[in-house]
């Protein structure tokens, strides 16, 4: 049962991996065309004075959560990558003749 519970948690483990890669390539080309619209819209609702600076800021925080993700998505693959290898090794581990962790 605990080699089942392995393939398991290696099935969870590649999933976060292939999430945190998943991360890496977001928006998608709809989301970028959708932002562009709703950001026009509110562009009409700045007064002109304010629009270069209210832009400005705008980029600065879009950017900035942009980052935050990718990040995230470096972390979050890479822990899936971690377990899934720890888990692969265990594994193998388990399916091997002489095994270490059958004695205990």
């Amino acid at each position: 049962m605990r080699v089942a519970y392995s393939y398991i948690r290696l099935t969870l483990a590649c999933w976060m991996f292939l999430g945190g890669v998943a991360l890496q390539f977001v928006p998608s080309a709809a989301a970028v065309d959708r932002e562009a619209r709703h950001r026009e819209r509110l562009i009409q609702d700045v007064p002109v004075a304010e629009r270069g600076e209210w832009l400005r800021m705008r980029d600065i925080g879009d950017a900035r959560s942009e980052a935050y993700r990718r990040v995230f998505g470096v972390l979050f693959g890479g822990l899936g990558l971690a377990v899934a290898l720890f888990e692969a090794a265990y594994v193998s581990a388990r399916a091997s003749r002489h095994c270490p962790l059958d004695t205990a």
